[in-house]
């Protein structure tokens, strides 16, 4: 049975993937039986929602969409690696650059890594600005770096939290829903999850 990505967004490397008439979120670390199996309004709030990207992309097995999905991160990082170059993470040349260049990065932050949800190399960018000796040479600069790096937190966290939400629509656990449980039962998992082993809770 082919497998179908309907909807992905690729800077994350999470998909929701079709397999017959089952929509699975298929996100890190990409383990197949924690994947959330997703009702079919899913695909459309994903979209217009959380800035995923419709694909048509096909596969033949599981395998070959985790691939897909860790090649589009990958690529997406190493695009950016060639068009930011490693000055973005040097503090020391942030700290020396003249302020045309320091509005030039902070423009690209706002009007491109930011939207397109690259939160990391924004953040690493604006942090290095933030810390550096621009401080003292351009407040105005750093102030607007400030703001910034908060407007990139929050929306990285509504991004997560929106990504959440669609996880927490889980088809699996609809009766656990119904009865008030599911609540006490994720949390029951992850309290299993970072013991490592099963022990019983009182």
């Amino acid at each position: 049975m082919k497998l179908k990505l309907e909807a992905a967004l690729a800077v994350e490397g999470t998909g929701i993937i079709r397999s017959g008439e089952i929509l699975r979120l298929l996100r890190p670390p990409y383990l197949l039986h924690e994947s959330p199996v997703l009702p079919e309004e899913s695909i459309a709030d994903a979209i217009s929602r959380c800035g995923f990207v419709p694909s048509s992309e096909q596969f033949a097995t599981w395998e070959e969409a985790i691939c897909f999905l860790n090649k589009e991160v990958m690529e997406r990082r190493r695009a950016l690696n060639r068009e930011l170059p490693d000055l973005i993470s040097g503090s020391e040349l942030v700290g020396v650059a003249p302020e045309d260049v320091l509005t030039k990065f902070l423009d690209r932050v706002e009007q491109e890594l930011i939207p397109k949800g690259n939160f990391e190399h924004a953040e690493n960018l604006l942090l290095a600005i933030v810390s550096s000796d621009a401080v003292t040479r351009y407040p105005s600069l750093v102030t607007r770096a400030a703001k910034l790096l908060l407007a990139n937190q929050t929306l990285h966290k509504t991004t997560e939290a929106a990504i959440c939400g669609l996880a927490n629509r889980d088809l699996r656990f609809t009766s656990l829903e119904k009865h008030g449980e599911l609540k006490k039962s994720v949390k029951l998992a992850e309290d299993i999850r970072k013991r490592g082993f099963f022990a019983p809770v009182a």
